[in-house]
Formats: C-alpha cells, structure tokens, sequence
C-alpha cells in the first residue's frame, strides 16, 4: 500500500525536511525528503487484517519551524480483487516562537564640547524566534532636556543620531536613517531598526551615536529622555521575502 503526507507551514508555504511513517510507532523504512509541494511518500505491506495506528512525523531541516505529527487510522481489510488507491495525511506546522526587546540600563552620558554634545545610547537587543516572520520595527523619540535647578529646558529637537550595530546585523534586518541634530530632530519618531514581513529572525544588537546642538541657553545640569517603542510586524517586501533575508547585512559600530 502506498503512503502519502504532506506538509504545510504558515502563510501556505512548504518548508524542507523528512517525513518518517510509524504503525502503531514502529518505523516504515527510513525518513522521506519532502518535495517542493511538501509531499513525501513510501509503500508498505501489513501482515493481518485490522485496525492500524499510523503516523507521519514530519522534522524541518530549518531549525526556526517546529516539528509536527500527524495521526490516523486505517483498516487493514483481507486480500481480495486488486485494489490501488492513496492515502493522503496533511501536516501542519503550528505557530512557533516570541519577539523580545531589552535595553541596557542608562543613563546615556553626552560629554560637551564648545556648542555640541555626544554620547552614545545604551543597547538595544531585538530577539525575534517566531517562525511565521511578522518582521518588526524600532524607533524612537526625545523628550524635553531639562534643568532642575533653574527651570530651563532645551527641545528633543536638538538632538540627533546614527544608528548602529554591535556586530553584523542578521536575518535581513536593517538600520535606520540617520537624524540630523537640528529641527525636527528626534522631537518627532525616527526609526532605529526594522525587519520587513518575512525577516528579522534572530538575535540584533542596536545602538546609537547621540549628537546634542546645545542652543544659548542657561548653564545647568540637564536630563530627559527617549523612548523606545517597538512595533511587531512590517509590510512584506516584493519578491522572495526569504531568499532576500539569507545572510547579515549592515555595519559595525
């Protein structure tokens, strides 16, 4: 009798792997390769009549799918007139995986020099394991510097950046435009990173140069803040999504 599975990831894909058929959990042969359709297929003979448990076991080759089983039941009827016929099992593969950010502890410190001061922001650590590529995007934004002391502030828009990252950036994921210290500057959102539908899987470590253009203003000790806000899924971009996402992209800093 021959066997036949198939399997079907999220968004109506087929991932590569090996489909291993069991009745009653004992193995039929050796693993099957899927084929670009997902479909795997072996032949097999049973010793007596009866209900029989059988199994289709499918395991991805990409370690961002999970494994799945499939599960059903055949009676197995006496030798009579030659009868062919298929049997099919469906595999699905469920949805896998989390979206994590962290930040590193602050303060960012910039360090004056005559009208302009430079820091850098704290990392920015993106985590993304699920295995049905949302994508995902970064951003961030200033608050007012203030004063304490005497009251004065200065206006996020002062402030700029160039975003960078720790290493090489994975799994198709990209940096943001860098923000002139001038106005609007980041007293309106600016994108740090972002991954489309279909990357971004994998770990990224991002960053930032911060150039603050000090205006006339009154000496002091000043302090704001800027928030990090991430978003957990981009549009998808044209072509293979996948194969465009194959290797790091971006630089160091």
């Amino acid at each position: 009798m021959k066997l036949r599975a198939t399997e079907t990831a999220s968004r109506g894909k087929h991932v590569a792997g090996h489909i291993q058929f069991e009745v009653g959990e004992t193995d039929i042969g050796t693993p099957v390769a899927v084929d670009a359709n997902g479909v795997a297929s072996t032949t097999t003979t049973f010793s007596a009549v009866g209900k029989e448990a059988l199994e289709a076991e499918f395991t991805p080759t990409n370690a961002g799918y999970a494994s799945s089983t499939g599960k059903f039941s055949l009676v197995v009827r006496p030798v009579g007139p030659s009868v062919a016929g298929i049997e099919t099992i469906s595999v699905t593969v469920p949805r896998t995986g989390s979206f994590t950010v962290t930040i590193d502890p602050g303060p960012a410190q910039l360090t004056p020099s005559e009208s302009t001061a430079r820091g850098t922001l704290p990392d920015v650590t993106v985590t993304d394991t699920r295995n049905y590529f949302p994508g995902w995007s970064l951003s961030g934004q200033a608050g007012t510097f203030k004063d304490t002391s005497s009251g004065q502030s200065v206006s996020g828009k002062h402030l700029g950046w160039v975003p960078t990252v720790v290493g090489s950036l994975h799994g198709g994921a990209n940096l943001g435009r860098a923000v002139e210290p001038a106005p609007p500057g980041l007293s309106a959102p600016a994108t740090l990173a972002f991954a489309v539908a279909g990357c971004g899987f994998g770990t990224n470590v991002l960053g930032a140069k911060l150039t603050l253009d000090i205006p006339e203003t009154e000496s002091g000790r000043y302090a704001g803040t800027v928030t990090i806000t991430y978003v957990e899924s981009q549009p998808a971009s044209t072509g293979d999504d996948r194969a465009a996402c194959s290797g790091p992209t971006g630089g160091d800093r």
